[in-house]
């Protein structure tokens, strides 16, 4: 088990560490058409698409990366108040009623949807047409990263329910 929780904690971090530059070169695709705009008057057609492309890619996929290092957003209130036991307790409990029934919809769901955008190579509305089929297919792949990273959330936290430490 601790092997399967390594491999899929390194593709995670590699996933994240790779796309994380991402957010750079949407930087400058920005400042690229700020410049061709204002300084020029000429706008850059495709620059839009494909920033809201690399940034749907950005936030989706490195979802995972912010799930294995507990980074997402959560209310605490409650929760801060009980043991650690407690916590790894809710934590399960939280997952298997929301978190594992929601990615496997969205699993399912964002295959139809990117199956449909595959099957008809679908593209994008502006003025470049841009294929949109690519970043549509991170969706099942992000839900298929976030499972498998929450598969390892549970398997760590059912250790410290067990009154064991996190590993």
């Amino acid at each position: 088990m601790n092997t399967f929780l390594r491999m899929v904690d390194g593709l995670n971090t590699w996933i994240g560490r790779i796309v994380g530059w991402v957010m750079i070169f949407i930087m400058f695709v920005t400042v690229y058409d700020i410049v061709g705009r204002r300084l020029f008057n000429a706008p850059i057609p495709w620059a839009f698409d494909v920033s809201t492309q690399l940034y749907g890619l950005h936030f989706m996929i490195v979802a995972a990366y912010t799930l294995l290092h507990d980074e997402h957003v959560s209310i605490n209130i409650f929760k801060d108040r009980l043991s650690r036991r407690n916590q790894a307790r809710l934590d399960i409990l939280s997952f298997v009623i929301f978190f594992f029934p929601f990615m496997i919809l969205l699993l399912i769901y964002g295959w139809d949807f990117a199956a449909r955008s595959w099957a008809t190579r679908e593209t994008s509305w502006g003025v470049t047409a841009l294929p949109v089929y690519y970043i549509k297919t991170v969706i099942p792949a992000t839900a298929l990263l976030l499972i498998l990273q929450g598969i390892c959330r549970v398997v760590r936290m059912a250790r410290v329910a067990r009154g064991g430490e996190l590993a």
